[in-house]
């Protein structure tokens, strides 16, 4: 499978990419060593469900999402059996020259990824009620601002998959919990430096 993603890696300003089921198993990945895995793994089950969110809301299937950052962007691409072909790129990329490479790359990948996928389900995670007192959007933004440091523009998508593993919500994500949040999100970073740097900046801005 890296040999058709190796097609996409030689359009201009593409960082890499990977292949993952819908249970977010990683099938193929072009992307450098610092996207561990478990973070890509992350990545892909968030972005399954989005999808398949997306696509009840609307009413029909949904083929892409594009993320949009200040310098980069995350384009996801459904693709057959139910997995994703997620691209880093740089913002300002070629788009049509991108789709060419990503069109081929799909034809190549469609014979390997029917035997490849898993058809597992995705486990479901029952929200819990809690009557303690929620965090602000100010704090969890501050998370994703400090993983983004160390890991990239994935952050954002990180913490929500923490987020939704815990079984809470955004909008009422509850303080005691939030020790337990940014030591979840820390372990995605394999780097120790920088996981210590990045749970002292967080825990710094909980007491604040």
């Amino acid at each position: 499978m890296e040999n058709a993603l190796r097609d996409i890696n030689a359009v201009s300003g593409v960082t890499g990419c990977f292949v993952c089921s819908a249970a977010g198993q990683v099938l193929a990945s072009t992307l450098p060593t610092v996207f561990d895995s478990s973070i890509l793994a992350a990545v892909g089950r968030v972005l399954s469900r989005t999808m398949a969110g997306l696509a009840t809301a609307r009413r029909r299937k949904v083929t892409e999402i594009d993320l949009v950052y200040d310098q980069n962007r995350l384009i996801t691409q459904h693709l057959t059996e139910g997995c994703l072909l997620c691209i880093v790129c740089v913002r300002n990329i070629n788009m049509p020259l991108l789709d060419l490479a990503a069109q081929g790359a799909a034809k190549e990948l469609a014979p390997g990824l029917k035997a490849e996928a898993e058809e597992t389900p995705m486990p479901r995670v029952e929200a819990t009620a809690s009557t303690a007192q929620p965090l602000g959007a100010a704090f969890l933004g501050q998370v994703e601002r400090e993983l983004a440091r160390a890991i990239g523009p994935l952050a954002a998508i990180v913490v929500d998959e923490a987020i939704d593993v815990v079984g809470e919500s955004r909008a009422s994500f509850p303080r005691h919990k939030a020790t337990v949040l940014v030591e979840k999100v820390g372990t995605e970073i394999a780097d120790e430096e920088k996981r210590r740097r990045f749970t002292e900046a967080a825990l710094q801005a909980l007491r604040e």
